[in-house]
């Protein structure tokens, strides 16, 4: 769906103008791929510093019965999920009237504020903090795959926008590892000393400020100014973005095919209004089945168990035997390589090669039989494991560590890039915004509860917690929903945006456009063969 393989196998990317893999388009990647770091090395570290002395002291958890320190833990993890919903629905609104681009700098800035926040040592500016941090997470979340997806050339579209996904992985294991690294500080005074918490919670601080600085300079994207009618901006982004000559033929072609898609769009159901968008994906069929499929694939990529994993994973490893402290949570950073490594496979060489809907369901069948084999392992073996602990975990126990990895491979193979991709390409412009804004509030208020409830799960539940995520893995119907928005070879042709391609002249653009791009969009240099 996003135009063959990936870059490097891709014969689409290969025939490609080599001018349109240019410097610029990598500073954009870049530059949205912050976005991914924020969410990443929240939900990375959180769970660890929640385990620090030093945190527990600098918020007085210490002084608390269990019961109330965990539910003030839960509440704390399970904030930036309640602030990443509400982000989500308020970024519809301003991607589509400020911009993508202005719309990313602006929650950029609201979750730095956010971030500092959550440096102070009290507890209700730390949920402050977190719920607005949180809301700078859910937006960007939102907003950065389909500012990728827009501005992203055909042939390595599911590449770049998979590359967020990637810097979510890459932040996530780097935090584990920070956890570890402060958790080994051993000078006097340590517990007492709010460096070593304030150390890895500042860390977040780096991706969004680097975000905020280098977003003013990437254009707009010319789907969402076409879609606007900002005809002296739309023409001159593409060049500037693909560095080619305003006659090639590449440019001729893309411009044109982004034109006739929105023009296509915006005839069918005239007008932006908040009611004619939400009439045209309810009541076109096409739009509504890719909203039910973008949908329920974010419904089941948090029923998957990945946050459970992500913010309690040193618990989830002392159930099956791994000692506390400084060893839980140098397993939990093995973890986040293997989470790391794979997402790396899949996003260099799967994402654009196989498609979508094949790792969606290996990903889910290995970690199906992941999440079955820590259930039955703990409900039959874990009184012996946890009587023991000391001495390390035991045959069976190793065993299910190593089906923890493979859940990691299953969940970076499948869930964790297809939905966002997914969601990103197979909405048309007008209703990208909205479809997005609601499929990211699932995926956050989802978080919140599972984040909240997951230690009253593994307390209450036990074993019961990891049956639940494996019965939820082999749902069939959402296997067989892929039909239903994904089209077949004949029916990716579109007929109309043919037709009026057909009827423009081809070989240029409109005169007055041309008149407006100047000099500079004329003599752009042109690209190698």
């Amino acid at each position: 769906m996003a135009g063959g393989t990936s870059i490097w196998r891709s014969k689409d990317a290969k025939t490609d103008p080599r001018a349109i893999f240019n410097p610029r388009l990598l500073y954009l990647l870049v530059t949205l791929a912050w976005a991914g770091c924020l969410y990443g090395f929240d939900s990375g570290n959180i769970g660890g510093i929640l385990t620090l002395p030093s945190f527990e002291h600098a918020f007085g958890l210490s002084e608390l019965s269990q019961t109330e320190m965990d539910k003030r833990k839960g509440t704390i993890a399970a904030m930036l999920a309640a602030g990443g919903s509400a982000g989500a629905l308020c970024a519809w609104p301003t991607a589509d009237f400020l911009g993508r681009k202005w719309s990313v700098f602006l929650w950029g800035l609201i979750f730095l504020i956010g971030a500092v926040m959550q440096m102070v040592a009290d507890y209700d500016v730390l949920l402050a903090g977190r719920f607005i941090g949180g809301m700078g997470v859910g937006a960007s979340s939102m907003l950065s795959p389909q500012f990728l997806a827009e501005n992203s050339p055909k042939s390595v579209r599911g590449s770049m926008t998979a590359t967020y996904n990637l810097m979510i992985i890459l932040s996530l294991m780097l935090a584990f590892w920070v956890n570890y690294g402060v958790s080994l500080w051993s000078y006097q005074g340590v517990e007492h000393d709010s460096k070593q918490w304030r150390v890895a919670m500042g860390i977040q601080l780096i991706p969004g400020a680097l975000m905020c600085l280098m977003i003013p300079f990437i254009p707009e994207t010319p789907r969402y100014l076409i879609n606007h009618g900002k005809a002296q901006q739309r023409l001159r982004n593409l060049i500037k973005l693909r560095k080619l000559p305003v006659e090639h033929p590449y440019i001729q072609t893309e411009y044109q095919e982004i034109e006739a898609q929105v023009r296509c769009e915006q005839e069918a159901h005239q007008g932006h209004s908040v009611w004619v968008v939400i009439q045209d994906i309810f009541t076109n069929k096409s739009n509504f089945q890719r909203f039910f499929l973008a949908t329920m694939l974010f419904l089941f990529h948090k029923f998957t168990g990945t946050d459970s994993l992500n913010y309690y994973a040193p618990r989830i490893f002392e159930l099956i035997g791994v000692s506390g402290g400084s060893n839980a949570l140098l397993t939990t950073g093995v973890y986040g390589i293997v989470k790391f490594v794979t997402t790396i496979f899949y996003v260099g060489f799967l994402v654009d090669r196989i498609g979508r809907r094949l790792p969606l369901l290996v990903g889910a069948t290995l970690q199906a039989t992941a999440m079955l084999y820590v259930a039955l392992y703990i409900r039959f073996a874990g009184d012996k494991t946890s009587d023991d602990s000391s001495s390390g975990p035991s045959p069976g126990g190793i065993v299910g560590i190593i089906w923890i990895y493979v859940y990691a491979f299953g969940w970076s193979f499948g869930h964790s890039v297809a939905c966002y991709v997914v969601a990103a390409e197979i909405f048309p412009t007008r209703i990208r915004s909205i479809c997005m804004a609601f499929c990211f509030f699932i995926n956050w208020i989802v978080d919140y509860g599972i984040t909240k409830a997951t230690p009253l799960m593994l307390t209450e539940m036990g074993w019961g917690t990891f049956l639940l995520y494996a019965i939820l893995r082999c749902r069939r119907d959402l296997w067989t929903m892929w039909r239903h928005a994904y089209p077949t070879e004949e029916e990716k042709v579109r007929h109309d945006v043919q037709e009026l391609m057909l009827a423009t002249r081809p070989e240029k653009v409109n005169d007055d456009d041309l008149e407006k791009m100047g000099d500079d969009a004329i003599h752009v240099e042109k690209a190698e063969a």
